[in-house]
C-alpha cells in the first residue's frame, strides 16, 4: 500500500480515539501502571459498564511518565479535553463511571490535569505541573498517549515518516542529515552519532550487525523499559533508519528477560511492522532488506557494556574485552575535545 494512504488510514484510527462520539478511557499499562494496580482499574471500569449498560471504550496505552500517580487513567469525552485522573483505586473508578463517563460531573478534585490548549473549568492543563511544565519532549512525546500495541497509532503521529523518507536518499546523505542535527549520544560522553554511523559505514567486512542496547542493569533504572513498553516503534524505526545508513541487513536488540511486558510489546511491534512492510525484505519498495533478532539477557549488569553485551549474543560468557583500536577522530574532520 502507498504510504501516504498508510497514514491516512491510520489517522482515522487514533482519530477515533480521540474525537469519538462515546467516551474512552485510556489506562496506563505499563509495568509502573501494572504494579500499582492498573489491571483491577480496567477491570472496575469495565464491568461497571457493563452493568450499567454504558457505552465505554478502554485503550491501553503505556506511561506518561508521572510513576509516583499510577494508576493513571484519561476520560475522553465528545466537546471536552482529555481528563487525567491520578492513583485511581478501583473506587475511585466506579465513582468516575457515574460521576463523568456516564455523567457531566468530571470530580476535579481527583483530576490532574486536561490534555490540549481547550480548557476546563476547575482542572489545570496538564501541562502546567510543575513536573511537565520545563520539559520539552522528543523520545517520550508519544508515551502514555497513544496504544503502544497498535502500529496505526504510531503512524498516525508521524511515524515511520522518517524512513520514508531516508529510503528515498543515499546512505551517504543520511548519515550527513544526522551530522547536521547536531545528535549525540546520550551517555557521559556525548559521542556525535553521525560518527559512530561513518565508522561502521567505512568498515571494511562482509557481514555487519546492527545490535542496539537495550539492557540496564543499574538499580532502579527504567529508561530503557518505559519507552519500549510505550512507543516501541519510535526505537525500532530508528534502528531500520541506522541499519540503512550503516549498510547492516541483520540486527539485534539486547535486551533482559526481566523486561517480559517489554519484550511482549517489542515482539508484537516487529510483527506488525513486518506486515505493513517496514521489516523484512524490499522495504518500502526501496531494495533494502533488514530484519531484527531480539536476545534476552539472563539479568547480569555487566552485560551492559557493548563487548561484554557482544559476547552475551555470541553465547560465550558476558565479560568485557579491550576495544579494538578506532581510526583518529581527527581523519573525520572532529577535533577529541570538541
Amino acid at each position: 500500500m502507498d504510504f501516504n494512504r498508510m497514514v491516512q488510514l491510520a489517522k482515522k484510527e487514533l482519530e477515533s480515539v480521540y474525537e469519538s462520539e462515546k467516551p474512552v478511557v485510556m489506562v496506563g499499562s505499563a509495568t509502573c501502571g501494572n504494579s500499582a494496580g492498573a489491571k483491577e482499574v480496567a477491570s472496575v471500569i469495565q464491568e461497571e459498564c457493563e452493568e450499567n449498560d454504558i457505552e465505554c471504550r478502554i485503550v491501553k496505552v503505556g506511561c506518561i511518565g508521572l510513576c509516583y500517580e499510577e494508576p493513571i487513567i484519561t476520560i475522553i469525552k465528545p466537546n471536552n479535553p482529555p481528563v487525567f485522573y491520578g492513583r485511581v483505586t478501583p473506587e475511585t473508578a466506579k465513582e468516575l463511571v457515574h460521576s463523568y463517563i456516564d455523567g457531566e460531573n468530571p470530580m476535579a478534585d481527583y483530576a490532574l490535569g486536561t490534555l490540549g490548549e481547550e480548557e476546563m473549568e476547575s482542572i489545570p492543563k496538564l501541562r502546567d505541573l510543575p513536573v511537565l511544565k520545563p520539559q520539552v519532549r522528543r523520545i517520550l512525546r508519544n508515551c502514555g498517549l497513544i496504544d503502544p500495541h497498535n502500529i496505526q497509532h504510531y503512524l498516525a503521529q508521524g511515524g515511520y515518516s522518517g524512513l520514508n523518507q531516508a529510503l528515498k536518499m543515499k546512505p551517504e546523505e543520511v548519515i550527513n542529515e544526522v551530522k547536521q542535527s547536531g545528535l549525540r549520544g546520550r551517555g557521559g560522553a556525548g559521542f556525535p552519532t553521525w560518527m559512530k554511523w561513518q565508522l561502521c559505514r567505512d568498515e571494511e567486512s562482509e557481514t555487519k550487525y546492527l545490535v542496539c542496547n537495550a539492557d540496564e542493569g543499574d538499580p532502579g533504572a527504567f529508561m530503557n523499559r518505559s519507552l519500549l513498553e510505550s512507543d516501541p516503534h519510535s526505537v525500532l524505526e530508528g534502528i531500520v533508519i541506522a541499519a540503512y545508513a550503516i549498510g547492516v541487513h541483520e540486527g539485534y536488540i539486547y535486551c533482559r528477560a526481566e523486561y517480559p511486558l517489554a519484550l511482549k510489546t517489542l515482539k508484537q511491534a516487529i510483527s506488525q511492522m513486518k506486515e505493513q512492510g517496514f521489516l523484512g525484505e524490499n522495504i518500502l519498495d526501496s531494495g533494502f532488506n533488514f530484519n531484527i533478532k531480539i536476545k534476552e539477557g539472563a539479568g547480569a549488569f555487566v552485560c551492559g557494556e557493548e563487548t561484554a553485551l557482544i559476547a552475551s549474543i555470541e553465547g560465550k560468557r558476558g565479560t568485557p574485552r579491550t576495544r579494538p583500536h578506532s581510526p583518529p577522530l581527527l581523519a573525520y574532520g572532529v577535533s577529541p575535545r570538541s
